[in-house]
């Protein structure tokens, strides 16, 4: 099949459900069970999933804006529409850690002051004096991710019709960051710009290609292979997997974003596209129902837990048992998740709109 041309209103439902499925696999991530299913390699390595991340918000949103005159004005209106996307649900959980982290005995409020300032400002992942994993863990990416809006927004004003140049010359300046073995490449900022850049590259490559006939037969073959590429991608171990990784999911982009294999018509149900839809929820708010969900352990079921690698495992005497406290935690999640997007996100949503109205 062909795809819709690009250049017009369009949602990638399928990258959507994916965002989806890479969300709770980080859930998963976060969980250590004895005997579970968080400990199978894919689960193991799926903090990547961030990567994967940083790469589609760079593909759609060079979709979304490439249109579109950034201005000053136009700037000012983009930055609104970002900043009412991402921060209303941060705040409430940075919110409810704090709450969490003044009633845990012997922690000292006053301590946790600047590392709170960090994280009201999102810049938790940038300062080499804050410490990123202080309240919600995860909020980290968000942190490095809303300055990426501002990067972008700022590259799109000033480069024209050439972004896609800048794009690549930004991706070419990370390229080189890492043949040099810069110190910096590990770094979450580092990860996020190389990721996100590439993936706004790769969606200028999708622009040039979306009018390829792709059929379902041939559709489903390279989806297939995609899938079985990634699984590769992301459970072996290599040098500077993060870089190297990016370009895989940026590869497997461009193949899903064409939606045109039997993996794409699944991943077109409901079922899946709800979850695309509660993803940024389900990536924000795990980390707490984990967190709680351990402190029962320890409050009410200390035999439960073991010590492991550094880790604390909860064991309940078996695999079956072990696999179904993974899957009771995360329906919760899944609950918690659906009602956070309609009560926080959809909210914050709305209300950037209301403010973009009366400008």
């Amino acid at each position: 099949m062909t795809h819709p041309s690009p250049r017009h209103k369009h949602r990638f439902i399928v990258l959507d459900s994916f965002r989806g499925l890479c969300a709770l696999s980080v859930v998963v991530f976060h969980l250590h069970l004895w005997q579970g299913f968080s400990e199978w390699d894919f689960f193991r390595s799926a903090g990547l999933m961030v990567e994967f991340f940083f790469t589609l918000s760079g593909f759609v949103l060079a979709y979304r804006y490439q249109q579109e005159a950034m201005n000053g004005r136009g700037f000012a209106r983009y930055m609104v529409s970002r900043f009412f996307r991402i921060y209303p649900l941060h705040l409430v959980m940075l919110l409810l850690f704090t709450v969490l982290l003044l009633l845990q005995v012997g922690h000292n409020a006053w301590a946790m002051t600047g590392q709170w300032l960090y994280q009201i400002v999102l810049l938790q992942a940038w300062l080499p004096t804050a410490d990123p994993f202080a309240f919600n863990g995860p909020a980290w990416s968000i942190s490095v991710e809303f300055y990426l809006y501002v990067l972008f927004g700022l590259i799109l004003w000033a480069s024209g019709r050439f972004q896609r140049w800048a794009f690549a010359l930004v991706l070419l300046g990370c390229s080189a960051c890492v043949y040099l073995q810069a110190d910096f490449v590990g770094s979450g900022g580092f990860r996020g710009i190389t990721c996100f850049f590439l993936g706004a590259l790769a969606y200028h490559g999708f622009d040039v290609i979306h009018r390829w006939y792709i059929g379902r037969v041939l559709g489903s073959v390279i989806e297939v292979l995609l899938l079985i590429a990634l699984y590769v991608v992301i459970t072996a171990q290599y040098p500077m997997k993060s870089f190297f990784a990016a370009w895989a999911f940026a590869v497997a982009i461009i193949g899903f974003a064409f939606e045109s294999g039997m993996i794409s018509r699944v991943l077109r149900q409901a079922w899946w596209v709800n979850l695309g839809k509660w993803s940024f929820s389900i990536y924000l708010t795990h980390y707490a129902v984990v967190h709680l969900i351990q402190a029962g352990f320890e409050t009410f079921l200390s035999q439960w837990l073991r010590v492991g690698n550094g880790l604390v495992y909860l064991s309940s005497g078996s695999a079956w048992g072990d696999n179904l406290i993974g899957l009771a935690i995360l329906a919760l999640v899944l609950w918690l998740s659906r009602w956070s997007y309609h009560a926080i996100e959809l909210r914050g949503i709305r209300w950037g709109k209301q403010v973009l109205a009366r400008a």
